[in-house]
C-alpha cells in the first residue's frame, strides 16, 4: 500500500494545484517503495532528483499563481517554500556525500511536506487561487 494516498482533506480548490500535488505524492511513493526495496544509492538518487526537480516547477507554478490572485500571505509562503528548497538541497548533499541514515531522513522530511505544508500552508490560499473556467 503507497504511504501517500491522496484523499479529499488534500485538495486546494485549484484542479492544477491539486494534480500537481497528486504527482508529488506519486514520486514520494515511488521514493518510498525504492526505500522499502532496498534500492541502491543511484535508484534512490534519481528519484529523489525527480522530486526536487518536480518541486522546483510545481513552487514556481503555485508562486505564479498567487501572485496573479494578489494572494496576500504571499511573501510568506514564497519565504516558506525558498526554506523547504535549502532543507532539500542540504538534504540532497548529504545523500551524495553517503550520510548513514539519510534516507530516512529523506523519508520523514517528505512526510513532513507533504502533511504540513500542503494540510497547513496551501490550504490557507484555497479561495484565492480558484479553478478557471479552462481547468474545470
Amino acid at each position: 500500500m503507497p504511504l501517500f494516498v491522496w484523499r479529499d482533506i488534500y485538495s486546494v480548490g485549484n484542479k492544477t494545484i491539486d494534480e500537481q500535488h497528486k504527482r508529488l505524492f506519486e514520486i514520494a511513493n515511488r521514493f518510498s517503495e525504492a526505500y522499502d526495496k532496498n534500492h541502491g544509492k543511484q535508484i534512490l538518487g534519481t528519484i529523489f532528483q525527480e522530486l526536487l526537480e518536480y518541486t522546483s516547477f510545481h513552487f514556481e507554478d503555485e508562486e505564479r499563481l498567487m501572485r496573479e490572485a494578489n494572494y496576500p500571505e504571499y511573501p510568506q509562503h514564497k519565504a516558506n517554500h525558498e526554506k523547504l528548497v535549502s532543507v532539500v538541497l542540504n538534504l540532497k548533499k548529504n545523500f551524495e556525500q553517503g550520510e548513514a541514515g539519510i534516507e530516512q531522513r529523506i523519508m520523514d522530511f517528505i512526510k513532513m511536506w507533504l502533511n504540513g505544508h500542503i494540510l497547513g500552508m496551501d490550504r490557507n490560499y484555497r479561495g484565492y487561487i480558484v479553478d478557471t473556467p479552462e481547468d474545470a
